[in-house]
């Protein structure tokens, strides 16, 4: 894999005409409509593009560049003659790759698999598979298997920045809050402690005014150790939220088999 990008990053550097990609719309697997495909194609040609690496032939474009009738027959080969498909279809463009791919419906998971196929060498260049509960996180991890199935770079990560800052705050909120909280019922104790004396030792206690300034300052003393543990957890829940996937850990889900329950996923 590491010779593709090796190729691509020196034509880049060079300023050699870049290759050219043809995107195929993405076929509709089990479950899945054909209506479904057609925004994950778009938005699969969009990240090629936007990555630099090729000069991209959307499925539109083909459907201007062949005829109806030509594309049907280039599209609708048989599993057997696939490869000669596709080198067919990449010779009449003077396009090298050709990204194809498969959306299915696994019970409750969504899953994109995309393969670029060589033309010149009739062996695939890459392929990726992204498994998420819902088409937004899947849409989310396109850059990442798009950079997969290109045999590209992936992208860089987005900053964790303000989610471990987000935590950090979080945490140290609700350790000041617990100690806080922790002083104040000391506090408490001290003082219930001297007024059990005075009943016995007459003599002992300070005035009025001062146990009730005493009762306020423990009061405060008690708001503020629970509002430090709410915004602490606040804070620390809010970093989980935004903390960003890289797009290439492990994707696991539950999905039914003919005999129960199974787990299906993909792996980087």
């Amino acid at each position: 894999m590491t010779v593709p990008v090796v190729l691509l990053l020196s034509l880049c550097a060079a300023g050699v005409e870049k290759p050219r990609l043809v995107m195929l719309e993405l076929s509709p697997g089990a479950g899945v409509e054909a209506s479904l495909t057609a925004p994950l194609t778009e938005a699969a040609t969009g990240e090629v593009q936007r990555a630099g690496f090729f000069e991209v032939i959307s499925s539109r474009d083909l459907q201007s560049l062949l005829g109806l009738e030509r594309q049907k027959a280039l599209l609708g080969c048989a599993d057997e003659a696939a490869k000669n498909c596709m080198t067919e279809l990449s010779g009449a463009l003077g396009a090298r790759f050709v990204m194809s791919g498969t959306l299915a419906r696994l019970g409750e998971a969504w899953q994109l698999t995309l393969t670029t196929l060589d033309s010149q060498k009739a062996q695939p260049l890459g392929r990726a598979t992204r498994l998420a509960r819902s088409l937004e996180n899947l849409r989310a991890m396109l850059p990442y298997a798009v950079a997969e199935a290109t045999g590209t770079p992936l992208p860089a990560p987005p900053s964790r920045a303000l989610p471990y800052t987000l935590i950090g705050v979080g945490v140290a909120g609700v350790v000041f809050g617990v100690v806080w909280g922790a002083l104040h019922l000391s506090q408490e104790q001290q003082l219930a402690s001297v007024l059990e004396a005075a009943g016995s030792t007459p003599g002992v206690l300070a005035t009025r005014s001062t146990y009730q300034a005493q009762l306020r300052l423990l009061e405060t003393q008690r708001w503020v150790a629970l509002g430090a543990v709410l915004a602490g957890a606040a804070s620390f829940i809010v970093g989980l939220v935004l903390m960003p996937g890289d797009g290439n850990s492990a994707s696991l889900a539950v999905v039914p088999t003919f005999n129960g329950l199974g787990l299906a996923g993909g792996f980087p």
